[in-house]
């Protein structure tokens, strides 16, 4: 039982989901730090644990390992320095781009931020990077600014002869990338931190969201809504795009971005959500298009869906079987000529998706898989309606068929690894993970 209080104390801290580094992870790091302390009971080892701070850091420092390096999943930013030039600076001249790394780990992110900024052409004057995370193990380590081969695993290693010095298998991050970087250390599940400060341009906030718990990713989304200003944009990482967030969070049309656009709720007397009484969450589902063949996108999946883009499901008041209307307007029907091919009934129940009609949205693709019962986007494309409405069983029950009738359909199994996090189902999670790596290697 004290095991389960320790995992219990770590979720109360860090918003920290067992289930996601596995229970046996966590009792190994717990016997290494009785050891490390010279304690044997584990019973003393919890008081410890909750009267001495210090050691609470330690034991988060050991069962929290981080992963990252420069210029992990390369298209957020691609996608980052494309709208600071093309749409950010026209509309706001001479002002300063405020941009937040959270978690920040060991630097490799805000730098990458940094270095991405800079050769977009940005004035160093003209920007500034907050960089956040709870470890100040990992902090000194960025602030040192000295990198080993692991942190460069992107092809395209010419920022690394730009922007650092060799010292044998070492490398020196330059002054001028390490001074645009303010490091912070803090807990992301303080629901104040940070907001003493201005709101920022865009945050970046990847791959952290699968670790918490219910309680520790909603409260962290509420979080992020605080810090990030009207219009700017969030970035999730590839592992999150099943997550709830609130209906001012629209998805950005760029392939593997995995971005969203914090966008004006009109009020409205048809309806529309009103931005300060908008507490149901919507549910979002980026849809990855295929990429295009770039060497220097070496770390992001190959889509097989022919029908993929993105699309958000508003919030509804019932589920998939009927009920009160949609809170959002409803949107015009579709016309005769959309229907007019098998390519056009899945288009055409993505477009019903896209506009919050799930009902409509699932009805059809039930229809057109009455016709067509071997179709793998069809599957996936309702699996992805019925998880909208919450109906996560018969979402998974989709996924596997579609994974059944197509084995490498990454839609299919990366939806299929993320519900099955959800539940709890860590193994089977990993597993197909697994399988998905493979694939795209």
């Amino acid at each position: 039982m004290t095991q389960l209080a320790i995992e219990d104390f770590l979720r109360q801290k860090i918003g920290l989901d067992a289930l996601t580094v596995g229970s046996n992870t966590i009792a190994r790091c717990t016997n290494k730090r009785m050891a490390d302390c010279g304690i044997a009971d584990i019973n003393l080892y919890l008081l410890k644990l909750q009267e001495s701070p210090r050691e609470l850091e330690e034991l988060i420092e050991a069962v929290v390992i981080p992963e990252t390096w420069f210029f992990r999943d390369r298209e957020p930013f691609v996608f980052l320095s494309n709208y600071v030039v093309s749409e950010w600076l026209p509309k706001n001249p001479g002002k300063i781009l405020r941009v937040l790394s959270l978690p920040c780990s060991t630097g490799e992110e805000p730098y990458s931020i940094a270095i991405s900024l800079l050769d977009a052409g940005l004035n160093p004057q003209n920007f500034i990077i907050d960089a956040a995370d709870i470890s100040k193990v990992a902090i000194a380590k960025a602030l040192r600014g000295v990198y080993g081969k692991n942190s460069f695993r992107d092809r395209n290693l010419d920022f690394r002869d730009r922007y650092f010095t060799s010292q044998g298998d070492l490398y020196l991050l330059h002054d001028l990338v390490r001074s645009k970087v303010n490091f912070i250390q803090g807990n992301i599940l303080d629901r104040y931190f940070l907001t003493e400060r201005n709101p920022y341009d865009a945050i970046f906030c990847r791959n952290v969201l699968i670790y918490f718990d219910s309680a520790g990713r909603e409260q962290t989304i509420l979080l992020l809504d605080k810090l990030l200003k009207q219009q700017g944009i969030l970035f999730l990482g590839h592992s999150e795009t099943g997550q709830k967030l609130p209906p001012q969070f629209v998805s950005v049309r760029h392939s593997l971005a995995f971005a969203y656009r914090k966008a004006e709720i009109p009020d409205s007397p048809q309806g529309l959500v009103k931005k300060d009484t908008a507490k149901t969450y919507s549910s979002v589902f980026v849809r990855e298009t295929k990429r295009t063949d770039s060497r220097e996108n070496s770390g992001s999946y190959k889509s097989s869906n022919s029908y993929s883009k993105s699309f958000t499901a508003r919030a509804r008041s019932t589920d998939i079987a009927g009920g009160p209307q949609s809170l959002t307007n409803r949107a015009a029907a579709p016309t005769a000529a959309d229907k007019g091919s098998e390519k056009g009934d899945l288009e055409t129940a993505q477009l019903l998706a896209d506009r919050g009609q799930l009902q409509e949205a699932a009805k059809l693709c039930e229809t057109y898989l009455s016709q067509n019962r071997t179709n793998a986007d069809a599957y996936v494309l309702l699996g992805q309606v019925y998880q909208a409405t919450g109906d996560r069983f018969r979402a998974e029950d989709c996924f596997q068929k579609a994974t059944y009738l197509k084995p490498n359909h990454y839609q299919g199994l990366i939806h299929l690894a993320l519900l099955r996090e959800e539940r709890g189902d860590i193994s089977g999670a990993t597993i197909i993970r697994q399988r998905i790596q493979r694939m795209t290697k």
